[in-house]
């Protein structure tokens, strides 16, 4: 036979053995991929979600620390305003600047700026002007102001999502009104160690059943205004879980300094926010 033939016949034998994957073997490897990632994937989501929950943490661990100096520079108190009916106020807005387009923090001098501003500006030269320290990664929508008109992205609140509780600043009053009275002292606050100082949160300032966790007296559960109100303005979202970005947790910055989390629930004692002494630890 001649050598030629037999060299052909040889090589077209072996082009057929190295030829590619099968359909089934292809359908197989895929199998087995997809089979991995949905082993590892939840695992990730998880690992990530722990990872933000760690950032958050820390920034309110952060904002603790430039919020006390703030405090001794200001005479044991945390910063509020007076209103043109002469009461105390703390600033209960979002915005940092007047628009996206402004650079310039809003004037907490300037009577027109500083009722929309929002409170970490009266502390932010405390932080080397860091505003993403009152910025939880997790968070996806806050309170954007919508029933007035603003319809700025979700990004220009995304500084803003961490609530401050308002009665550290000012005294309750009756809090069947929620209507505060006078300044108020952190040394003057009956039970620190049980008082929320801010956390996670859709509402910029926290102050009563309607837009805290606290179950005032007369109330069954908290956030109202959020679970009813002012949920249709952003439909499809449930604003009340804003509250618990973590895997249905809250983290919390208490007004000692230390921070935890709050699991989910309709509510808590409102003497949380109060700063009287609780019938219920939250620890």
């Amino acid at each position: 036979m001649p050598r030629t033939s037999w060299n052909s016949g040889r090589c077209l034998h072996l082009q057929k053995q190295s030829g590619g994957f099968t359909l089934i073997e292809l359908l197989v490897v895929i199998a087995i991929i997809a089979i991995l990632a949905g082993l590892l994937l939840p695992a990730l989501a998880s690992a990530k979600q722990k990872g933000n929950q760690a950032v958050c943490l820390s920034n309110l661990h952060q904002v603790s620390l430039g919020t006390t100096m703030y405090a001794q520079d200001n005479a044991d108190s945390m910063h509020y305003y007076i209103d043109p009916d002469g009461k105390p106020q703390v600033p209960n807005h979002g915005q940092w600047t007047l628009t996206p387009s402004h650079n310039a923090l809003l004037d907490l001098q300037n009577p027109n700026q500083r009722v929309i501003s929002y409170w970490g500006v009266a502390y932010v030269s405390y932080f080397g002007g860091a505003r993403r320290a009152f910025r939880c990664p997790s968070a996806k929508i806050v309170d954007e102001w919508r029933e007035t008109g603003l319809a700025y992205s979700s990004e220009f609140w995304r500084n803003s999502t961490y609530g401050i509780n308002r009665y550290v600043a000012l005294n309750p009053g009756p809090v069947y009104t929620a209507d505060p009275t006078l300044p108020r002292k952190i040394s003057e606050i009956p039970s620190p160690q049980t008082t929320v100082f801010a956390q996670d949160s859709a509402e910029q300032r926290m102050e009563g059943h309607d837009d805290s966790l606290g179950i005032f007296p007369g109330y069954q559960e908290g956030l109202i205004q959020w679970k009813v109100r002012l949920a249709s303005l952003y439909p499809g979202v449930r604003m009340e879980f804003e509250w618990f970005r973590h895997n249905r947790q809250c983290s919390t910055l208490w007004l000692p300094g230390n921070v935890s989390t709050i699991r989910h629930s309709k509510g808590v004692d409102y003497r949380w926010y109060t700063g009287d002494l609780p019938q219920e630890s939250p620890r």
